[in-house]
């Protein structure tokens, strides 16, 4: 008995020692009450960045990557470092910082891949440029008018400068947002441009794990998306996801970034079911991805008005209307262009120049879908071997799914042979028009 309770009285100690090396641990482990205390307690204790890592458990901060649209312009990251540092210093300092354990325990979304975009850290390696040199400076006495303020043609090519560095590759899209600067605080404030892209790519990530994006197309087809608030962003994100589950969604969102300012409730379910009807035999969850554009356009209205069209214009070709819902499942852009228009004109153009390919290719639409589609260079391939090269074993539709390189390396006369039939063109209009 008394071995038993001696026994007791020495898991007893060993108790206390435990309960003593916890309490030393915690003590240890202590954590600052906001982002700027854990900075300054980080400063006195620790001598490099190593330490000062080791004091809150973490690794050594390495060389740190840009978000992916601020790479080619480090002055616009440091824009959004210091905003987004500032953001979460403000909005965290009334809640305490676990410490590591508890949030790699507690963090339930996963992390982004080969992205260090942490504003806890204690600071990028790299010294970029002051993001000064892309702020505007407004003369409110002479630049300042009712509604907007006029821009100077250098300011102008100073703002284009900036949204050529941030991804933005369409001159179109860059004079838009130039135009916007004009009317919106916003577009004439580079920093808070910054850190709202940057928020636009965190948000991506966390709502449905999007990375690597293109933030520039999508800002410079649909900039609305910079004033909509991160939260707001990943609840459109992941009712986007809900309706669409097994499509590439970085791929719609890049191509028709419009769709996340649209009603996911009511208007785009609404949309598919109207595709289901007009395409009983159709994918539609496959046509939106192909072509995301379709999601803009009036289902009822401008989609059914251009597919009744070309029902009408194939079944003079002699295609059946099975086969027309075949020609819209390849090519999806048919049913977003000018069917009397450019559609028409392309379909004679490629019967002047080859007499009866439609009848010929009848009972094939998915060629027929691409040469409706194809650009009107790759048509006059058809007429140049005509002329040029009438022995020449090649079909209308492997003549116009060829590559240029190819095409070009085999038939080297071709781009003068187009140049001279452009200069006639252009001539014949002239004399119409005098």
């Amino acid at each position: 008995g008394g071995g038993h309770h001696g026994g007791g009285g020495g898991g007893g100690m060993l108790r206390q020692k435990a309960s003593a090396a916890t309490t030393t641990t915690t003590a240890k482990a202590w954590v600052p009450e906001s982002v700027a205390a854990a900075n300054a307690a980080l400063a006195a204790t620790a001598t490099s960045s190593a330490e000062a890592a080791a004091a809150l458990g973490r690794a050594a901060p390495t060389r740190r990557r840009y978000p992916s649209f601020l790479a080619s312009n480090p002055a616009n990251a440091a824009a959004a470092a210091a905003a987004a540092a500032t953001k979460n210093a403000s909005t965290h300092s009334s809640n305490k910082i676990s410490s590591p354990a508890t949030k790699s325990s507690n963090n339930k979304s996963p992390q982004k891949p080969q992205q260090n975009w942490n504003h806890h850290a204690i600071g990028y390696s790299v010294d970029p440029e002051p993001p000064e040199s892309f702020a505007l400076h407004i003369d409110v006495a002479t630049q300042v008018r009712p509604g907007g303020v006029d821009l100077t043609p250098q300011q102008k090519a100073q703002l284009d400068a900036f949204w050529v560095g941030n991804g933005v590759r369409s001159a179109a899209h860059r004079k838009g947002l130039v135009k916007l600067a004009e009317t919106m605080g916003m577009f004439r404030d580079p920093e808070r441009l910054v850190e709202r892209m940057a928020q636009l790519e965190d948000g991506l990530w966390r709502a449905v794990g999007i990375a690597e994006i293109d933030i520039g197309v999508m800002v410079g087809r649909s900039p609305k998306m910079l004033y909509f608030e991160p939260d707001y962003l990943v609840e459109r994100l992941r009712l986007l996801r809900d309706l669409l589950p097994n499509v590439n969604l970085r791929r719609i969102i890049e191509r028709n970034p419009q769709v996340l300012g649209m009603d996911m409730t009511c208007t785009l379910p609404a949309k598919m079911r109207e595709l289901s009807v007009l395409l009983p035999h159709t994918d539609v969850i496959h046509l939106i991805e192909t072509h995301p554009k379709i999601l803009s356009m009036n289902v009822g209205g401008a989609v059914s008005r251009n597919l009744f069209n070309l029902k009408a214009l194939m079944v003079e070709a002699g295609v059946v209307e099975a086969g027309v819902e075949v020609m819209v499942a390849y090519m999806p852009r048919l049913l977003t262009s000018d069917i009397l228009g450019t559609v028409r004109r392309r379909l004679q153009h490629i019967e002047r120049m080859a007499p009866g390919t439609f009848r010929h290719y009848a009972d094939k639409p998915a060629s027929l879908s691409r040469m409706l589609c194809a650009s009107e260079r790759a048509l006059d391939r058809i007429g140049f071997l005509a002329e040029h090269h009438p022995d020449a074993e090649l079909s209308p539709i492997a003549t116009v799914n060829m590559p240029a390189v190819k095409f070009n390396g085999r038939y080297p006369a071709f781009d003068s042979w187009t140049n001279q039939m452009t200069a006639c063109e252009d001539k014949e209009e002239e004399e119409e028009e005098a």
